[in-house]
């Protein structure tokens, strides 16, 4: 579904909700590194339905940083998504 990039700008990737749009901000994955740039997922919810919408970075914290969605167009495409349960088997060492 695409929205106007104004508004997700505005509401979703500032984490607050926009109301008048019905939009609600749900949670963001935070800034993973993946060599050149940083990638995050913002999650919203719109009339009943979740979609997320990606946003990169590339820079660094000494020098500025480029934010993809300073290219976005009028409008941006949002996938809809839907959370599921993940379990995670990790090893640690033995007390002795």
């Amino acid at each position: 579904m695409k929205f106007k990039s104004s508004i997700i700008k505005e509401s979703v990737l500032d984490g607050c909700d926009y109301k008048e749009e019905g939009i609600e901000f749900i949670e963001e994955s935070g800034w993973e590194d993946d060599g050149k740039y940083s990638n995050n997922t913002y999650v919203f919810k719109y009339d009943g339905k979740y979609y997320c919408v990606y946003d990169s970075k590339t820079g660094s914290y000494y020098t500025d940083y480029y934010f993809g969605s300073e290219n976005w167009g009028a409008e941006i495409e949002c996938h809809e998504v839907e959370s599921y349960e993940v379990i995670v088997k990790k090893w640690r060492r033995v007390k002795i």
